[in-house]
């Protein structure tokens, strides 16, 4: 006989209780992960990206918007952008990503340069309408933001962007452990 919803709830707080939580931390535990899925499928549908194209008007895709944010975050971080890294970021293999670069290359949102670490690679790097196709974007997404925080008091937000970083450190915490290990 398969449990009920409220027994399944009751078994998942009781096994997060067992884990060392309190009942309320337990509860919050259980509350983060749903909302947690709820973006994480938001964000697997693409919705806020397929908004902002819808209403910015962009002639580009949903996939590309993930070509200009691989690209634009390893410009942040200092670091070179390579087919190879695109089909890390993406998840998807070398072949799928050539093609996908290529395509974003095609489109002039993308440019193929000399890598400057070693003359036998190739990098990439945004033109300028991928410059400004990602500036828009950003822009858009963060009146999203904006819209949606501004009627949080000044404190709320400041306390729950420095928590929302702090959580999500445990990804990278729990990679570097993994890889210890």
């Amino acid at each position: 006989m398969a449990k009920t919803e409220s027994d399944a709830r009751e078994s998942h707080l009781a096994h997060l209780i067992g884990l060392g939580l309190s009942p309320a931390a337990a509860q919050a535990t259980m509350d983060i992960d749903h909302v947690m899925t709820h973006i994480r499928r938001s964000m697997q549908r693409r919705e806020m990206g397929r908004m902002a194209l819808r209403d910015l008007k962009l002639d580009i895709e949903a996939a590309d918007l993930e070509i200009l944010a691989a690209i634009e975050l390893c410009a942040i971080e200092g670091g070179e952008a390579t087919v190879g890294l695109i089909a890390e970021r993406l998840n998807i293999d070398p072949s799928r990503a050539s093609r996908v670069v290529a395509d974003a290359v095609e489109k002039g949102i993308v440019r193929r340069v000399a890598s400057q670490s070693d003359a036998r690679r190739i990098g990439l790097e945004l033109t300028d309408l991928g410059k400004q196709h990602a500036a828009a974007i950003r822009a858009y997404k963060w009146g999203i933001f904006a819209e949606a925080l501004g009627d949080w008091p000044e404190e709320d937000l400041v306390t729950f962007a420095r928590l929302f970083q702090r959580f999500s450190s445990w990804i990278a915490e729990a990679k570097a452990k993994a890889g210890k290990g």
